[in-house]
């Protein structure tokens, strides 16, 4: 008898529309259709959207957490402008505006993680130390993201200049594939992605600046939370030491440094992705459980 693998059946698909000013935002959630125990915020990287997370999505609901991913404004399918970001106030009031809506969904009881990728992870650090967001999180997890970037590759007087440029000319990320993947098939859809992003105007970098500087020097200390980041061995993109010190001077004695053994940027796109989103779950639902001993 030929054995059948069968595929997880506590698989829920959804795509809210967030009204937010000027937009709607698309938030794209995987549900268990049992009890939620716990739920996990993805904030995506420049290029990526929801989309890129067609296989995670379902591997955390068959855990039992439920994972939100938000289209940025301007990216996947929400509205906003292409290869242009808003304000910074706008970016963070869109996240948190998401946030506080999963948190609604999932109620106060189910523990909360905010996990950013790449780009994602400056939007994740801004909003932490941002006095205005106020909702309630359990964990903070940045995956291969290169914290401080600019703060680490530009002199002050680079800065000063980034800081005021207002120019529409594109500026390319120049980001590859195969730094993402050795995967065929992934490449294959990086590179042939008509929702990816690869581009920003040289003003939003202005932007980006202004959003790092918020955790760089901070002006608010968010709530101490567990906090890990996550990583391969190497990263082809990312300064992993020059990340990690920024991260550990950030999170104090809260942080934790986890790698997995993969050389490849996009751990999702790795044979460690199953690993990956069985670590994160157990990070999640673990909150819960501290909580209520």
């Amino acid at each position: 008898m030929i054995e059948t693998k069968r595929p997880p059946q506590n698989i829920r698909r959804e795509i809210i529309g967030l009204p937010v000013e000027g937009a709607e935002l698309a938030l794209h959630l995987w549900r268990p259709r049992g009890e939620v125990k716990g739920a996990v915020f993805y904030f995506h990287g420049l290029q990526s959207h929801a989309g890129w997370l067609w296989e995670v999505g379902p591997q955390f609901a068959d855990n039992d957490v439920a994972f939100f991913v938000l289209d940025r404004r301007g990216s996947g399918i929400s509205g906003g402008a292409r290869h242009e970001l808003p304000s910074a106030r706008t970016v963070l009031d869109d996240y948190a505006a998401a946030v506080a809506h999963v948190r609604a969904v999932i109620g106060d009881e189910a523990p909360l993680s905010l996990f950013g990728h790449c780009l994602g992870g400056s939007f994740l650090a801004a909003l932490l130390h941002d006095p205005a967001f106020t909702t309630r999180y359990d964990a903070a997890v940045f995956c291969s993201a290169w914290l401080g970037k600019l703060h680490a590759t530009l002199d002050e007087e680079q800065r000063r200049e980034l800081a005021a440029d207002t120019a529409e000319e594109p500026w390319d990320a120049g980001l590859l594939a195969r730094d993402f993947t050795d995967e065929p098939r992934h490449q294959h859809f990086i590179d042939n992605d008509d929702l990816a992003v690869r581009r920003l105007t040289r003003r939003s970098r202005a932007v980006l600046l202004e959003l790092e500087r918020m955790y760089m020097e901070p002006a608010h200390t968010p709530p101490s939370v567990p906090a890990a980041f996550v990583s391969g061995i190497t990263d082809p993109i990312v300064d992993l030491d020059d990340a990690q010190r920024t991260f550990l001077r950030m999170t104090a004695s809260d942080g934790a440094l986890i790698r997995f053994a993969t050389d490849k940027h996009y751990l999702f796109y790795t044979d460690v992705r199953a690993r990956l989103v069985d670590w994160a779950s157990a990070f999640t639902l673990l909150q819960g459980l501290d909580r209520n001993v």
